[in-house]
């Protein structure tokens, strides 16, 4: 287990200095489809549990999405899980769709490795406003930038595009377009109202 840990540690330090080369590294252990997706459900569980101790030191407001997500962890995990199923889906199906040479095991690969790193940053935010709260939205920006320059490089390495500005472009397009779709399901789900407060 020390091994392991030490392993994640380094991964980690590496995903920081060279998003790309970590990509690659991670690849190259030909960690089992069985095993990435076992990843995504548990990232699914702790982000879970970080947004249910968030909600207890900050219950949700009006909005009916939170207010969801809030009244069972149970609901909370299966709408983690199908967002980073989703996310997963739009990495590899997107960049396919412009000659990209990923797989979906890998797209899922990614998706667990940038989750697994934003865990880190969202547990920092939470300890931080819990002791510091100003402290929390400026870590809270931070993790922001550290999650697209993540993505884009992520992204990049898998379908073997060279522009990072191309990717981050295509990255904030098909989020705009995925929004404008889930916030239509969520009108026909919630009602119309739920869109003034998403």
């Amino acid at each position: 287990m020390t091994g392991l840990a030490a392993r994640i540690r380094d991964l980690i330090g590496l995903t920081l200095r060279d998003p790309r080369g970590a990509l690659r590294a991670l690849q190259a252990e030909q960690v089992p489809l069985a095993a990435r997706s076992a990843g995504l459900l548990l990232m699914a569980v702790l982000s879970t549990i970080l947004l249910q101790l968030g909600f207890a030191l900050a219950p949700p407001g009006p909005d009916p999405v939170a207010g969801f997500l809030s009244q069972s962890p149970f609901q909370t995990a299966v709408v983690q899980w199908l967002v980073l199923l989703f996310s997963a889906a739009l990495i590899y199906r997107v960049g396919r769709a412009f000659g990209g040479t990923g797989s979906v095991g890998d797209a899922i690969l990614v998706v667990v490795w940038l989750q697994l790193i934003m865990l880190g940053v969202q547990l920092a935010q939470l300890l931080a406003f819990i002791l510091i709260p100003p402290f929390g939205g400026l870590l809270g920006l931070a993790g922001f930038g550290l999650f697209l320059w993540l993505s884009v490089n992520f992204i990049a390495e898998l379908h073997g595009f060279r522009s990072l500005g191309l990717v981050f472009l295509g990255l904030i397009l098909t989020t705009f377009a995925a929004i404008f779709a889930v916030a239509v399901v969520l009108s026909l789900v919630f009602g119309p109202g739920v869109l003034t407060n998403v």
